[in-house]
């Protein structure tokens, strides 16, 4: 059975069990299956770029931000459903019935006065940050679980500093921002330690496995692994920036900028790739071209 493109440029892989949600630079969604075979059609439910998503359960959550016209949205969607097209960006503009326009095919929807960064999956319901307001929990149906204040490091005097990602490790529920901070929290969302992590990079990113530790995407030609999130960082030099990085064969493998690429026993192994490894399923790359291509490492 063949390996169809996506038909769009693509920008991100959003994982379940048994359904991976492809993202477009333009918004669009594509469902597959393991086999990497289309389940339904391309959809573009809302007429802006989508910055973040996680799969929760049963449903895909996203965020849209129209940063022209100052608009943004979360909306989740059954992934089980078949996704529809929504309004286009001329209606958007141009709405003059007063109502607020919402991702088509969504279960439920929110409008959004703020920028909205790292939604992560999290035992089954959803973190994420909010710029210049806080940190939430939310459960599936959106109700909230808790919420906090952003945290603030010492260390750490960029303004522009913001979360990018959550997980959940031994230590609590674990955020970290692009300029290394990390803050610990508890259940209840009360916050009980942080950290910096010191690194010669942004970091984009990261990747977190029970046995592998962490993995942390940097925005150059570096990227970082640790044991735990108290660990000094082991930094390395790269071909390029890393976009997709995942557990194999108690290995970090990985796929990004023009290469593909494996650690073992702190040893880097590249190999080459004329495009852009976007996002990994199984043995197999997706490139910024929409096309698939077996992993190369």
């Amino acid at each position: 059975m063949g390996r169809p493109d996506t038909g769009f440029p693509p920008i991100k892989i959003d994982s379940g069990e048994n359904t991976h949600i492809i993202t477009g630079v333009s918004g669009e969604l594509l469902k597959i299956d393991n086999n990497l075979q289309p389940i339904g059609k391309i959809s573009r439910p809302f007429p802006s770029s989508i910055s973040s998503s996680a799969i929760v359960g049963d449903r895909w959550v996203g965020t849209w931000v129209e940063r022209d016209l100052r608009q943004a949205r979360m909306a989740a969607l059954n992934i089980t459903d078949e996704w529809l097209d929504g309004e286009s960006k001329a209606s958007l503009r141009d709405n003059k019935r007063g109502g607020v326009i919402y991702p088509n095919s969504n279960v439920w929807a929110q409008l959004l006065d703020t920028e909205t960064t790292a939604l992560s999956e999290i035992n089954n319901t959803l973190c994420f940050a909010s710029r210049n307001k806080g940190i939430y929990r939310i459960d599936r149906d959106a109700n909230e679980i808790w919420r906090t204040e952003l945290p603030k490091w010492t260390e750490i005097r960029n303004g522009q500093d913001m979360i990018v990602g959550f997980a959940e490790a031994e230590e609590g529920v674990i955020a970290i921002s692009q300029a290394g901070g990390v803050a610990i929290f508890d259940e209840k969302g009360v916050l009980i330690d942080k950290r910096v992590i010191n690194l010669p990079e942004l970091i984009t990113g990261f990747s977190f496995d029970i046995n592998l530790g962490w993995f942390m995407k940097l925005n150059g030609k570096y990227f970082a692994t640790m044991d735990s999130i108290w660990d000094s960082p082991r930094i390395y030099h790269n071909k390029g920036p890393v976009y997709h990085a995942i557990p194999r064969n108690q290995e970090w493998a990985w796929t990004g900028w023009r290469h593909d690429g494996l650690i073992s026993d702190e040893l880097i192994s590249t190999k080459s790739r004329t495009d852009i490894g976007v996002g990994i399923i199984g043995e197999n790359v997706l490139t910024n071209n929409g096309k698939w291509d077996k992993i190369r490492i």
